[in-house]
Protein backbone atom coordinates (compact mmCIF):
# COMPACT_ATOMS: atom_id res chain seq x y z
CA UNK A 1 0.00 0.00 0.00
CA UNK A 2 1.35 3.59 -0.57
CA UNK A 3 0.29 6.78 1.24
CA UNK A 4 0.39 10.09 -0.76
CA UNK A 5 3.67 11.98 0.40
CA UNK A 6 2.02 14.67 1.82
CA UNK A 7 0.57 11.92 4.10
CA UNK A 8 4.08 10.61 5.34
CA UNK A 9 5.13 14.88 6.15
CA UNK A 10 1.89 15.23 8.04
CA UNK A 11 2.44 12.17 10.24
CA UNK A 12 6.54 13.27 10.58
CA UNK A 13 5.63 16.47 11.07
CA UNK A 14 3.33 15.22 14.06
CA UNK A 15 5.66 13.30 15.55
CA UNK A 16 7.91 15.72 15.47
CA UNK A 17 5.88 18.29 17.85
CA UNK A 18 4.82 15.41 20.18
CA UNK A 19 8.71 14.93 20.91
CA UNK A 20 9.42 18.16 21.18
CA UNK A 21 6.51 18.98 23.83
CA UNK A 22 8.02 15.89 26.16
CA UNK A 23 10.06 17.31 29.08
CA UNK A 24 12.47 15.24 30.71
CA UNK A 25 12.18 14.85 34.15
CA UNK A 26 14.41 17.41 36.43
CA UNK A 27 17.75 15.95 37.19
CA UNK A 28 19.43 15.83 41.28
CA UNK A 29 20.67 19.46 40.98
CA UNK A 30 17.53 20.81 39.58
CA UNK A 31 15.18 19.72 42.27
CA UNK A 32 17.67 20.32 45.40
CA UNK A 33 17.36 23.86 44.29
CA UNK A 34 14.64 24.88 46.62
CA UNK A 35 16.23 22.91 49.74
CA UNK A 36 17.15 25.59 52.34
CA UNK A 37 21.13 25.26 52.89
CA UNK A 38 22.48 23.58 56.36
CA UNK A 39 25.38 26.27 55.43
CA UNK A 40 26.41 28.56 52.89
CA UNK A 41 29.89 29.91 52.04
CA UNK A 42 32.21 31.59 49.20
CA UNK A 43 33.91 29.90 46.70
CA UNK A 44 36.92 31.12 45.03
CA UNK A 45 34.70 31.86 41.93
CA UNK A 46 33.16 35.40 41.63
CA UNK A 47 29.53 34.97 41.92
CA UNK A 48 29.34 31.28 43.35
CA UNK A 49 28.60 29.93 46.13
CA UNK A 50 28.54 26.72 47.97
CA UNK A 51 25.69 25.23 50.15
CA UNK A 52 25.30 22.37 52.38
CA UNK A 53 22.37 20.82 51.66
CA UNK A 54 22.97 17.78 53.08
CA UNK A 55 24.79 15.96 56.01
CA UNK A 56 23.26 13.11 56.84
CA UNK A 57 25.04 10.08 58.89
CA UNK A 58 23.27 6.53 58.27
CA UNK A 59 24.80 3.07 59.38
CA UNK A 60 28.34 4.10 59.25
CA UNK A 61 27.94 6.36 56.79
CA UNK A 62 27.90 10.61 56.28
CA UNK A 63 26.72 11.68 52.95
CA UNK A 64 27.07 14.76 52.38
CA UNK A 65 25.97 17.20 49.30
CA UNK A 66 27.27 20.36 48.70
CA UNK A 67 25.24 22.86 45.76
CA UNK A 68 27.32 25.03 44.12
CA UNK A 69 24.84 28.19 43.05
CA UNK A 70 25.74 31.26 40.32
CA UNK A 71 24.52 34.21 41.39
CA UNK A 72 25.63 35.55 38.72
CA UNK A 73 23.90 36.51 35.33
CA UNK A 74 26.73 35.03 32.88
CA UNK A 75 27.94 31.37 32.81
CA UNK A 76 30.62 30.72 35.61
CA UNK A 77 32.95 27.51 35.71
CA UNK A 78 35.63 26.31 37.86
CA UNK A 79 37.47 23.00 38.68
CA UNK A 80 36.33 21.33 41.39
CA UNK A 81 39.27 17.81 40.92
CA UNK A 82 42.26 17.44 39.29
CA UNK A 83 44.33 14.03 38.94
CA UNK A 84 40.79 12.51 40.67
CA UNK A 85 42.30 13.82 43.64
CA UNK A 86 39.35 13.01 46.01
CA UNK A 87 41.09 13.59 49.18
CA UNK A 88 40.98 16.86 48.69
CA UNK A 89 37.45 17.04 49.35
CA UNK A 90 37.29 15.94 52.67
CA UNK A 91 35.42 16.10 56.42
CA UNK A 92 37.28 16.94 59.54
CA UNK A 93 35.64 16.39 63.10
CA UNK A 94 37.60 17.52 66.01
CA UNK A 95 40.97 16.85 64.80
CA UNK A 96 39.91 14.02 62.94
CA UNK A 97 40.13 13.71 58.70
CA UNK A 98 37.35 11.65 56.98
CA UNK A 99 38.34 10.79 53.27
CA UNK A 100 35.61 9.94 50.86
CA UNK A 101 34.59 6.40 50.49
CA UNK A 102 35.94 3.96 47.78
CA UNK A 103 34.29 0.48 46.93
CA UNK A 104 36.02 -2.86 46.61
CA UNK A 105 37.37 -1.95 43.14
CA UNK A 106 38.82 1.42 45.02
CA UNK A 107 36.63 4.07 42.88
CA UNK A 108 35.43 6.52 45.05
CA UNK A 109 32.22 7.08 46.43
CA UNK A 110 31.31 10.50 44.99
CA UNK A 111 30.77 12.15 41.52
CA UNK A 112 32.93 10.49 38.89
CA UNK A 113 35.31 12.29 37.34
CA UNK A 114 35.93 12.91 33.04
CA UNK A 115 38.71 10.52 31.93
CA UNK A 116 41.49 12.42 32.79
CA UNK A 117 40.44 12.54 36.55
CA UNK A 118 39.07 16.02 36.38
CA UNK A 119 35.69 17.54 37.29
CA UNK A 120 34.77 20.95 35.73
CA UNK A 121 31.80 22.82 36.81
CA UNK A 122 30.14 25.05 34.61
CA UNK A 123 27.11 26.97 35.54
CA UNK A 124 24.82 28.91 33.70
CA UNK A 125 23.60 32.26 34.24
CA UNK A 126 21.98 31.62 38.02
CA UNK A 127 21.74 28.12 37.37
CA UNK A 128 23.65 25.32 39.92
CA UNK A 129 25.20 22.11 40.32
CA UNK A 130 25.36 19.37 43.28
CA UNK A 131 28.30 17.77 44.41
CA UNK A 132 27.88 14.65 46.57
CA UNK A 133 30.38 12.05 48.20
CA UNK A 134 30.20 9.45 51.23
CA UNK A 135 32.63 9.86 54.28
CA UNK A 136 33.16 7.83 57.13
CA UNK A 137 30.51 8.87 59.79
CA UNK A 138 32.35 10.30 62.93
CA UNK A 139 31.16 8.99 65.92
CA UNK A 140 27.39 9.51 66.97
CA UNK A 141 28.35 11.85 69.93
CA UNK A 142 29.77 14.34 66.61
CA UNK A 143 26.66 16.90 66.50
CA UNK A 144 28.57 19.16 63.40
CA UNK A 145 31.49 18.83 60.74
CA UNK A 146 33.15 21.10 58.86
CA UNK A 147 33.95 20.35 54.78
CA UNK A 148 36.98 20.85 52.96
CA UNK A 149 37.32 21.68 49.52
CA UNK A 150 39.90 23.53 47.09
CA UNK A 151 37.22 26.08 45.57
CA UNK A 152 37.05 28.02 48.64
CA UNK A 153 37.48 28.19 52.39
CA UNK A 154 35.74 25.49 54.61
CA UNK A 155 32.41 25.37 55.45
CA UNK A 156 32.27 25.18 59.13
CA UNK A 157 30.03 23.99 61.89
CA UNK A 158 27.72 22.25 59.34
CA UNK A 159 24.57 20.23 61.62
CA UNK A 160 24.77 16.15 61.25
CA UNK A 161 21.47 15.02 60.67
CA UNK A 162 20.77 11.31 61.74
CA UNK A 163 17.46 9.42 60.92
Amino acid sequence: MRFPRTSLRAAALLGVLVLASVRPAPCAAQTSAGVAPLVAGDTNTAGVVAEVVECKRKEGVLTLKVRFRNTTQKESAFNLLSGRNYDDLYVTAGSKKYFVLRDSEQTPLAVATDGFGNLRVKLDPAGSWTWWAKYPAPPAEVKSVSYFMPVGPPLEDIPVSDP
